[in-house]
């Protein structure tokens, strides 16, 4: 008798165990890709001094909110379980045969938003050619954000060092996607 209890025991302990297993995946099953999302934000950098320092800071709104209900309207944005940038690109429309992206030899781009107002990097470029140029592909660092999309207003900020002095105002645009999962 003492054997077969323990061997119903056993049996039940092994069902829970599976059962809770279920579970998981049913949570995990129950996950969304939000489409890549483009931050198109255009910005200025005034004339810089040598040496390495912020170049300019911008701000970005976006409902992520809305975007994870329109995908699943039992999600919203405290369901975000991945949030990690794809791209950042720089793209100067204006600029001089020397005051361009080629007047910095090296940059990084920082995120913060209103839920973590600490900048973090997300991308960085130790090496920039001197050259005229006016179009830059940052590498991005593989870096979870999710604490930092628990918002709807995000600053970035872009820090160089200057290879030389500019004297002129730059203005450009800088493009950087991001791709977002939410789930249960």
């Amino acid at each position: 008798m003492k054997i077969m209890y323990r061997s119903l025991g056993l049996v039940a302990v092994l069902a829970l165990s599976t059962l809770l297993h279920s579970c998981d995946k049913v949570k995990d099953a129950i996950s969304i890709n939000i489409p890549t999302q483009t931050v198109n934000a255009e910005f200025t950098i005034q004339p810089q001094a040598n040496g390495t320092q912020s170049v300019t800071t911008f701000q970005y709104g976006v409902n992520l909110d809305s975007l994870i209900k329109i995908q699943n309207t039992s999600l919203g944005i405290g369901n975000i379980k991945s949030a990690k940038i794809k791209s950042v690109t720089l793209t100067l429309t204006s600029s001089t045969a020397s005051d361009n992206l080629g007047a910095f030899s090296a940059a990084e781009v920082g995120l913060s938003s209103s839920a973590k107002p600490d900048f973090t990097a997300i991308a960085g470029l130790t090496s920039i050619p001197d050259a005229n140029q006016t179009t830059l592909e940052i590498p991005v660092n593989s870096v979870e954000l999710k604490d930092y999309f628990s918002s709807t207003s995000f600053t970035y900020k872009l820090t160089a060092t200057t290879r030389r002095a500019t004297s002129t105002t730059m203005t450009g645009k800088a493009t950087i996607k991001f791709d977002v999962t939410a789930g249960l």
